[in-house]
């Protein structure tokens, strides 16, 4: 099965009492310049895509959630999507919930609902294609136990994604032990941003966290961990390439055919990564690599110029810029740059899927 990884959910409920029936998104309490920037072009972006049903130029959780299923029915490249929780922010210290620093919140309950309806939609159509539940669940919260519980035995979650920086998660920290344990006892992989964080104010602050050594404590506790992005920089200049060095890091615990560190691919199609690409091919063995856009991040399809980047043909590009399905158009951008198609099918050796 073809499966993308790393799709993201996003809404626009404001009452964050009500956040396990609708997606919570108030940044405007905690905004950072960059931010206020990038989410008005990420709206306008799946406005232009035909997104916005009602011609209200805004995007609706119900709107959003109709054009993912729409896009997914459609897609000619992609079999599967995996939909993304986040969970709220906690005080690292009192594991009191901070409501100002939560700008994104979508809960396990909403979600692993929502991944159900979509899914017998999808089946009342005749489709074999399925929506996937990523949960996610922040140690740093006081009943961790029991969320962490719910997750594992009462949805189908197939993986838990934390963006520590985001969600102020220090991953080296030993009283998430316990935490870990818990995943390894239960097979549950873990997803964890690593790299810049551009998209939330506070992974803006909280850079440090989201370095790819902080895997180190989960790793040793036995985790499945993915890693996003492949530890890419996201801005050439501001952002450092740490690449070669995530690479050797991956090596020290994929031994023996045994890989216990994936990296996904998400977000490579951004104009600004336009020159990692071909590092990232031939540094990490697909071996190592799962498929995900981190959609509704653009796929840019203008920068993959012919004969001018990495052999990209001109069939190629035409190819590309006719694909309207942007889940398609950033499979065929990976293809053409020299991706191997077994990226595609290795999510299915990851994730948990109960029988």
């Amino acid at each position: 099965m073809r499966i993308d990884i790393h799709c993201h959910a996003t809404g626009k409920g404001t009452d964050i009492r009500k956040v396990d029936k609708e997606v919570y998104f108030n940044a405007e309490d905690n905004q950072h310049w960059f931010t206020r920037i990038l989410y008005n072009l990420l709206e306008d972006d799946l406005v232009r895509m035909e997104a916005d049903l009602n011609n209200d130029r805004t995007i609706s959780t119900d709107e959003y959630f109709g054009f993912i299923h729409k896009l997914l029915l459609t897609s000619e490249e992609i079999d599967g999507i995996i939909l993304f929780a986040l969970d709220a922010v906690y005080s690292p210290r009192t594991g009191d919930l901070d409501e100002r620093k939560t700008d994104l919140w979508i809960s396990n309950r909403f979600l692993s609902g929502k991944v159900k309806e979509l899914n017998r939609r999808l089946q009342d159509e005749g489709s074999a294609k399925r929506f996937f539940f990523g949960a996610s669940v922040s140690p740093n919260r006081k009943d961790w136990e029991s969320e962490l519980e719910y997750v594992l035995n009462q949805t189908e979650a197939v993986l838990v994604k934390l963006i520590p920086s985001t969600q102020h998660i220090k991953l080296k920290d030993d009283r998430h032990k316990d935490f870990y344990n818990a995943l390894t006892e239960n097979n549950m992989p873990l997803l964890c941003h690593v790299g810049p964080e551009y998209s939330f104010p506070e992974g803006i602050r909280n850079k440090h966290l989201d370095h790819y050594r902080n895997l180190e404590k989960p790793l040793e506790c036995g985790v499945i961990v993915i890693a996003a992005h492949c530890a890419s920089p996201v801005f050439p200049v501001f952002d450092r390439n740490v690449m070669k060095d995530f690479h050797r890091f991956m090596e020290d615990y994929n031994t023996d055919n045994n890989i216990r560190l994936w990296a996904d691919t998400s977000a490579l199609s951004l104009s600004t990564r336009l020159p990692y690409i071909q590092e990232i091919v031939e540094t990490f063995p697909s071996e190592w690599l799962v498929h995900g856009t981190d959609f509704p991040i653009p796929i840019d399809n203008w920068p993959h110029l012919p004969l001018v980047t990495h052999d990209i043909t001109l069939e190629e590009y035409i190819k590309i810029c006719k694909t309207k399905n942007p889940f398609d158009k950033d499979v065929r951008i990976k293809r053409a740059h020299g991706f191997s198609q077994l990226i595609l099918e290795n999510t299915e050796k990851v994730i948990r899927l109960k029988k």
